[in-house]
């Protein structure tokens, strides 16, 4: 997410004339890592966005923190693209006018027994070009239990009707090699030699994805791999050099993540997804050629 000054931007009437004429667009991420040594980061948010009719959709979810990049084809590898706001300001003329939704005062998700209330709050300031609310969990210690069935529920608001909106997410990553080693005890990867990356194999007939993420800790590059979810995929040696994920050696870790988006149908809405993305990630390091 870009983040900003938050001071409320001025609204002309051609502006929303133009947000009225666009399509809402709902994308709700349920996210969780576990590391190694059993710590778990989650977070839960809700976002809806009335997309003006002159903006791009890729580019409002980008600013407004939803959007994941991915290779353009799987299976696929790039290098992740830091996300600066020096990188999207000045796209900003081509984003038109996005609105973030108020869904109500009562935004929950709940699975089973488990209830996670989700808070309102102000979306900062993005050069005049967005504005409004968004909903995201208490903190990143709320039981996100995998696989499961997930409702996302809304009381509804003078913007938007109520909304029930179920899906099911998928089990996190299990049993996960990389270069023959077990990510949780830690690996170490070669420079200039590519490594395999195996996991057990999710649903058969799903249309889940796995991506592997291998940051530098000295520098904060990141490599990007996505895999359709057969159980293996390949990190090749080219991605694997100090080009892309800066000098050898270095501490890194390596995050395997299952995802899984399913279509949003709820009235007012026109499009959207909920998207699970369950990881598991340990340490690694980088090791230079000999």
């Amino acid at each position: 997410m870009v983040g900003v000054g938050c001071s409320a931007p001025v609204i002309d009437e051609d502006e929303i004339a133009d947000a009225a004429e666009g399509m809402t667009r709902g994308i709700v991420l349920v996210e969780r890592v576990a590391a190694s040594d059993g710590a778990t980061q989650t977070n839960v948010s809700a976002k809806f966005m009335r997309v003006s009719a002159s903006a791009d959709p890729e580019l409002a979810e980008r600013v407004v923190g939803s959007r994941l990049d991915l290779p353009a084809a799987l299976p696929g590898c790039m290098i992740v693209p830091s996300g600066g706001a020096d990188e999207v300001a000045p796209s900003l003329v081509a984003l038109g006018r996005v609105v973030l939704m108020d869904a109500g005062d009562d935004v929950s998700i709940k699975t089973g027994d488990e209830v996670i209330p989700l808070d309102r709050r102000a979306f900062p300031d993005v050069g005049g070009a967005v504005f409004g609310q968004f909903y995201t969990s208490r903190d990143a210690t709320s039981a996100i239990p995998a696989p499961a069935k997930y409702v996302l529920e809304s009381s509804g608001s003078a913007e938007m009707d109520r909304l029930a909106i179920e899906a099911e997410a998928p089990a996190a990553p299990e049993d996960v090699l990389v270069a023959e080693q077990l990510l949780a005890d830690g690996v170490t990867l070669q420079e200039g030699t590519g490594a395999q990356v195996h996991w057990r194999s999710g649903e058969a007939g799903s249309r889940d994805l796995v991506y592997v993420d291998v940051n530098s800790t000295a520098n904060g590059a990141t490599v990007r791999c996505a895999f359709h979810d057969v159980g293996e995929g390949s990190i090749p040696a080219s991605f694997l050099r100090s080009e892309a994920l800066g000098s050898f050696p270095a501490a890194a870790t390596v995050a395997v993540h299952r995802v899984r988006k399913s279509s949003i149908g709820a009235p007012g809405i026109d499009d959207g997804e909920m998207r699970f993305d369950l990881g598991v990630v340990g340490h690694a390091t980088l090791g230079a050629t000999q």
